[in-house]
């Protein structure tokens, strides 16, 4: 099997999906379709599919078909912190990071949302506060509230810095676990107020309460850290 065709061929599912302006989670024709509509084998579609599936462009569900991913293209571990030893640190940064930017994205949803944006973002507020108060694990749904924020800001390149920042809190958002649990629901719910109402002061500044008590919690943790590490 030829690379260049499998390029070729990858191109153009790319370029199909930018046509016919699919979202995350649509449907892309079957393999006998594409290889139909490429003039290819279907061994290069799937190759090409396998490529894409890697990337995280795509999604491949056995008996179900081929979807567009929600990650749209960003990888497992896009920062490369994966193998980071200075756990504390790293989180410390990311937190410090997101207080860069998320309180004035919060403040451009509260200006641009749409209903559906903001149909989102409370689907999220609720989701996560249903599994806090369930004792499950809530990072995916709290990903997506920052997500769908971002989504709102109206801003596409927030939105994709938004997805690769919180593709890399998972590694070590378990050290927050239990003690931010419940300022989580209440922080949560003042920024949906804020951008739900259009009050695009409020929305910063509950953005920035959120992420500074996540801040001033990993302060004292990383003291205490520290300490351990002297005994």
């Amino acid at each position: 099997m030829s690379k260049s065709l499998v390029n070729i061929t990858i191109n153009k599912i790319l370029n199909m999906i930018k046509e016919q302006k699919l979202k995350p989670n649509d449907k892309l024709p079957t393999v006998d379709e594409l290889a139909s509509a490429f003039s290819v084998g279907r061994s290069t579609i799937r190759e090409a599919l396998k490529v894409l599936s890697a990337q995280n462009i795509i999604v491949i569900k056995q008996g179900a078909g081929t979807f567009v991913s929600e990650k749209e293209g960003i990888s497992r571990d896009p920062l490369g912190l994966e193998y980071i030893s200075d756990d504390i640190n790293v989180i410390f940064d990311m937190v410090t990071l997101r207080l860069i930017f998320e309180p004035e994205m919060a403040s451009m949803a509260a200006q641009f949302a749409t209903r559906k944006d903001i149909q989102d973002i409370k689907y999220y507020c609720e989701e996560v506060e249903q599994l806090i108060e369930q004792g499950e694990d809530y990072h995916k749904a709290d990903a997506g509230f920052h997500i769908a924020i971002a989504k709102a800001s109206g801003n596409g390149v927030i939105h994709k810095i938004t997805q690769v920042i919180h593709s890399s809190i998972k590694k070590n958002i378990f050290m927050t676990d239990n003690i931010l649990c419940k300022d989580t629901v209440i922080f949560h719910r003042r920024i949906t107020n804020c951008i739900e109402n259009g009050d695009i002061n409020g929305a910063r500044y509950a953005m920035i309460n959120h992420l500074d008590a996540q801040r001033q919690f990993l302060i004292e943790n990383y003291k205490y850290q520290l300490n351990r590490r002297k005994i």
